[in-house]
């Protein structure tokens, strides 16, 4: 990959008639060229807080001391800030991602004599190097070893290359961190872009697995995909010993859903009003140059025998017919490591069927366009479920709500350790982070139209729960005997990846109390 300029202070452009100087890092990630304007001057002081008006502060990722860079007068701050285009402009080619043409990401540097008394731009001053102690240093601690970025290609609507190249890397560049491995500076980490679906289990299994005393730092520009790669690739944890270091994460939500990342930060969305405040991308960069590690609970769901990791839905056509080449050279697996959601039925035919390129380039809209065709044909689930609730110690036939009665056909079964599964989306209104407590929802054969309803109540904050057909309860484990003909309707999904289950086969899940990854939270 071809290197960025140095962002200060080569690239300051003057704003045309406004009382500040803004730089713009423009790079087209599709071409990989670089454009920079030359510096023509000294960025202009601001001297009151009122110039900074202009400045939306949704959109600042962080401040810092203009000492901590290369301005030439080395006075006031220097204030980063994410401008991001709107989804519904951004064209998306189903082979090449973003359109050349277009520029996604935008960041803006804009530099203050002086900052106004205000608590939440304060939050956002990062501390000057050198330093009095390690927890102000620049780099973060969490960013001064051994850490990595994973760019990934294909997640999402595929912006993780735009906003890497744009954004992320003027960004670490800033607080001293290069990818160049030959940096005197002292600070570097490494990228890794993503060439197919196995590229981030191979780097865990490689970098991560191996060597455990050292700390070390991921950086993931992806959606849940990437989290339950890290887990599964990594294998099992080791006895941790005290010389044993927990890698840890760091979020950039650049997938569909993003369940993890939402949920993580629901208390943060709480505190703006509906529509308002930083967006996802904004708090995930504020969270990784400003957060701390936490231990990110897990499950483990194990497969019976003959169980098949299976990839997005690719139809092949034979003699102008199109046949379905599901189980075919497919690999088998016996256990997935999981920290988000375990489901069968609806949302996970709907996961794996909205995974498509033509679904993709939608976003989070796919799976709204993929439901709308799942409940025209109103599937009811041949499954037996069976739950194990603390303290007990044996398996126990699920009881539906509603019916009070065991057995039968189901349309949603679904466990989960997190609250959201989109932003808008509360599928367990109780689930609070870090809190490892597993909860199953589940409701019977309703049909489509009572499914929809069910859906809807849950984009109004986890309204769903409190309807007659839906059932919802905290569990240690849950068994589902999965007994259909058809292997269309055989999927379960951990975590957004899709496993096949042979009839008659079984999915069990459970949570772990072992520790696997550390996340990086505000």
């Amino acid at each position: 990959m071809s290197f960025l300029c140095r962002l200060m202070p080569r690239a300051f452009r003057r704003r045309t008639g406004a009382k500040m100087t803004v730089v713009h890092m423009s790079r087209n990630a599709a071409t990989a060229t670089q454009t920079t304007t030359a510096a023509t001057s000294t960025p202009a002081n601001i001297t009151n807080s009122d110039d900074l008006s202009q400045l939306n502060h949704d959109q600042i990722v962080f401040i810092l001391p203009a000492t901590r860079t290369n301005v030439p007068s080395g006075d006031g701050y220097l204030i980063y800030s994410l401008i991001e285009a709107s989804p519904e402009t951004i064209k998306i080619d189903n082979s090449d991602g973003v359109d050349e043409k277009q520029q996604p990401f935008k960041l803006e540097v804009t530099h203050a004599s002086q900052l106004p008394k205000d608590p939440d731009l304060a939050q956002l001053l990062l501390p000057q190097h050198p330093t009095d102690g390690e927890g102000s240093q620049l780099p973060p601690p969490h960013l001064r070893s051994d850490t990595h970025i994973i760019v990934s290609t294909r997640s999402g609507i595929r912006l993780a290359v735009p906003f890497y190249e744009v954004v992320l890397r003027p960004l670490l560049d800033a607080l001293g961190l290069e990818d160049n491995p030959k940096s005197e500076r002292g600070y570097r980490y490494e990228v890794t872009i993503t060439e197919n679906e196995h590229t981030i289990r191979d780097f865990a299994s490689t970098h991560l697995s191996k060597d455990r005393t050292r700390k070390r730092t991921v950086v993931l520009l992806s959606g849940d995909g990437g989290v339950v790669d890290l887990l599964n690739g990594i294998g099992e944890a080791q006895e941790h010993h005290d010389t044993n270091e927990v890698p840890t994460v760091g979020i950039l939500p650049l997938g569909t859903g993003n369940a993890l990342f939402h949920s993580l930060h629901k208390l943060e969305y709480g505190r703006y009003p509906e529509g308002k405040g930083p967006s996802s991308l904004v708090l995930g960069l504020r969270t990784l140059f400003t957060g701390r590690p936490e231990r990110l609970p897990t499950f483990r769901a194990e497969f019976s025998r003959g169980a098949k990791l299976i990839g997005a839905p690719k139809p092949i056509v034979k003699d102008g017919e199109v046949e379905d080449e599901v189980g075919k050279g497919l690999k088998e697996v016996d256990h997935l490591v999981g920290a988000i959601v375990a489901s069968y039925g609806f949302h996970a035919s709907l996961v794996w069927e909205s995974d498509t390129p033509a679904y993709r380039v939608h976003g989070d809209k796919r799976f709204g366009m993929a439901a709308g065709e799942l409940l025209k044909e109103s599937h009811a689930y041949d499954a037996d479920v069976e739950v194990r609730l603390k303290g007990q110690e044996e398996f126990k036939p699920l009881v539906r709500k509603g019916k009070g009665e065991e057995g039968g056909k189901y349309d949603y079964v679904l466990a989960t350790m997190v609250s959201n599964l989109e932003k808008t989306f509360t599928v367990s209104p109780d689930s609070k982070p870090f809190e490892g407590q597993l909860r199953l929802v589940h409701f019977g054969d309703v049909g489509g139209e009572k499914t929809m309803e069910i859906m809807q109540a849950a984009y109004r904050g986890g309204e769903h729960i409190k309807m007659e057909e839906v059932g919802y309860e905290e569990v240690e484990a849950v068994k589902v005997v999965i007994k259909e003909e058809d292997p269309r309707w055989r999927k379960v999904c951990i975590d957004g990846t899709i496993v096949e289950v042979e009839k008659g086969g079984w999915m069990k899940v459970r949570r772990e109390r072992r520790e696997r990854l550390k996340v990086l939270v505000e």
